[in-house]
């Protein structure tokens, strides 16, 4: 078996994705596609707008083989843990021989950027020091080390690059790749359709930003074709059914933020737990807690990020569990079970964690208080992790 892996959220899938993997496939000419997809909770530190039995399922209607649930402990994190997470959980699969990665520019200057992200040669490492001092936030002085350290033609292709979500992670992955020494090959699919945050209904491919706002709407019309069949239905009914209630998410959150110790969340840095801790107090809607804690320094998805490892008890502790955390299959092929062979690193039971060791016990349990949470604020019954069973189609 010569393996594919994608890693993903499908917040929700659409037909960008099916290209995606598609042309992944054609690329490689892989003969199984794995998907390694966030969960109950994505890395926009948000709860996903559709469950991950449902995500997956439209994944293998549409190209995949099997899909492997990302700990949440990297899917609400920044983007080099998230990326380490996903690169953690391949390394244990052996048949993966490709990552198929999306980006919004030319690969080559992807791979440039992540060269020297690597690196850090001097002039990076005090470009970046540099703007750090001026306040400025990391991602910002990040990409202006970047710049400095590349060829002067380049500079402000790469300020262009390093602005679009997609890209920044690629950057990750290719770093993690590095950085843990794996033999997996990077290849680069570029997006075609509308950019990650165009909010615009219309094109060959929308983003998951326009395709969640047409749910929100209920404009399910509007959405169709872009959510590729046979699942339309199904989708849209399971979105009525079980939509997330963003009152009860704010409502946990912010009790979460009055009643813990904010400063232990894995984000968590330079004294920001005491801006969102009087925050929390002053006000009862989590949107105003963010707007009023964001700043120059300090972003929107930092202190998203923030708010929502204190409600899940996401600690430097618990990441460092993270690092031995096995991923769940969520669901897989029925013409495909082989594939089970080689998840021997993967936890496909309940009970399969205690063999996978304490660490990847204890990481487990995070997902299951992830699964409570995401159950109660879709008003559904159990828990959406541990309750749930494999998925096979």
């Amino acid at each position: 078996m010569d393996a594919l892996a994608i890693v993903c959220e499908y917040n929700p899938f659409h037909s960008g994705h099916a290209y995606h993997i598609q042309a992944a496939k054609e690329l490689c000419n892989a003969d199984t596609v794995i998907g390694v997809m966030s969960g109950c909770f994505v890395q926009r530190a948000e709860p996903a707008v559709l469950s991950p039995v449902l995500r997956a399922e439209t994944a293998l209607h549409n190209g995949m083989d099997a899909v492997i649930e990302l700990p949440v402990a990297f899917s609400c994190a920044v983007g080099e843990r998230f990326a380490d997470g996903a690169m953690r959980i391949m390394s244990r699969i052996p048949q993966i021989k490709w990552l198929a990665i999306g980006v919004e520019d030319d690969g080559n200057l992807i791979q440039r950027i992540a060269d020297i992200q690597f690196t850090q040669p001097p002039v990076f490492c005090a470009r970046l020091q540099e703007v750090l001092q001026k306040g400025k936030s990391y991602a910002v002085a990040l990409t202006e080390a970047t710049a400095a350290a590349i060829d002067t033609s380049l500079c402000e292709a790469v300020k262009a690059a390093l602005q679009k979500p997609n890209n920044v992670l690629a950057v990750e992955y290719l770093r993690s790749i590095r950085r843990h020494d794996l033999s997996i090959v990077p290849v680069f699919v570029q997006r075609s359709g509308n950019h990650y945050n165009d909010t615009a209904a219309c094109g060959q491919h929308i983003s998951a930003t326009a395709a969640r706002i047409l749910l929100e709407k209920g404009d399910f019309h509007a959405l169709r074709p872009y959510i590729p069949h046979p699942l339309f239905s199904v989708l849209c009914e399971s979105y009525e059914r079980q939509r997330v209630h963003w009152d009860i998410y704010e409502a946990l959150t912010v009790h979460a933020l009055r009643t813990k110790d904010i400063a232990q969340s894995a984000d968590n840095g330079e004294g920001l737990h005491y801006k969102l801790s009087e925050c929390a107090r002053k006000y009862v809607r989590l949107t105003d807690i963010v707007e009023a804690c964001k700043s120059k320094r300090y972003t929107v998805g930092r202190i998203k990020r923030i708010c929502l490892q204190t409600l899940l008890g996401i600690t430097d502790e618990v990441m460092q569990q993270a690092e031995s955390a096995a991923g769940r299959l969520i669901a897989v092929k029925n013409a495909r079970k082989d594939i089970l062979r080689a998840l021997s690193g993967i936890a496909v039971q309940n009970n399969d964690y205690a063999a996978l060791g304490d660490a990847a016990v204890a990481a487990a349990q995070t997902d299951g208080t992830a699964g409570s949470i995401y159950s109660l604020i879709t008003q559904q019954p159990n828990n959406a992790f541990w309750d749930r069973k494999l998925l096979t189609v």
